[in-house]
């Protein structure tokens, strides 16, 4: 059962805490993401597969408020975007793991969907400074799971185009300016590629909208079989791992 801690009393994230509930610590940004979708992709995408993973579990979770500012340099062009420097936002991020296990957390799970590589580095590096506790950070970018997501996904760079599209038309499709994404043409440019080459912004990497990929062709159903190997992914990570 889902429980998210905003609307607890302390008293109740107490005893959840107390009889070994999950912990759950949704992470995104506000950045650009393309013309059609929020400055919230990131947020939005992370909270929903906490929500569907506690769904899929026994037992109680307890997902707690958002982190929802990161280390997003390459939309930093954008209007919109609030990027903070690695220092600050490990810091941010190893506070509120303190937190949660000062609260008496065993066991948190950490589900970060801003794909920034370096912010990605800063979330491995904030969960290592938790000793006392057992924190997980799943990763979908890595295999198997990857793959399963798609050639977008692990080429174009996953950015509002047709991967992250169909997650928003599956979780909040009153988000996505329909007629705006159906007249997308596709953009090309791998991101993936261009971070490599050593592009420093998505105007750089050859996405002048802080687009990638193919937003227009992007469906629900695709998000909902995508929303399923993200939990997959955290269902695995989470697995006890053998002695």
């Amino acid at each position: 059962m889902l429980h998210e801690a905003r609307t607890l009393s302390w008293p109740r994230v107490k005893a959840l805490a107390e009889a070994g509930a999950l912990a759950l610590l949704p992470i995104g940004s506000t950045e650009a993401h393309g013309p059609h979708l929020p400055l919230s992709v990131d947020v939005v995408i992370a909270e929903e597969v906490c929500r569907r993973l506690a769904l899929r579990r026994a037992g109680d979770a307890v997902m707690f408020p958002a982190i929802t500012y990161a280390l997003t340099d390459f939309a930093a062009p954008f209007a919109g975007t609030v990027s903070l420097n690695a220092e600050v936002a490990r810091a941010l991020i190893s506070g509120v793991l303190r937190g949660m296990v000062s609260s008496g957390f065993g066991t948190i799970a950490v589900i970060n969907h801003h794909l920034e590589p370096a912010h990605f580095r800063v979330v491995h590096e904030a969960a290592r400074t938790i000793t006392d506790a057992r924190v997980v950070v799943t990763d979908h970018r890595r295999a198997p799971t990857g793959p399963r997501l798609g050639e977008e996904f692990m080429h174009g760079g996953a950015h509002a185009g047709f991967y992250e599209t169909s997650l928003m038309l599956a979780a909040a499709p009153a988000l996505v300016d329909e007629a705006c994404r159906r007249a997308l043409p596709e953009v090309t440019a791998s991101l993936v590629t261009a971070i490599k080459a050593g592009a420093k912004d998505f105007l750089e990497a050859g996405g002048p909208d802080a687009y990638f990929g193919a937003p227009a062709t992007a469906s629900a159903e695709e998000g909902e079989r995508l929303f399923g190997i993200l939990v997959d992914a955290a269902e695995a990570a989470l697995a006890p791992t053998p002695l």
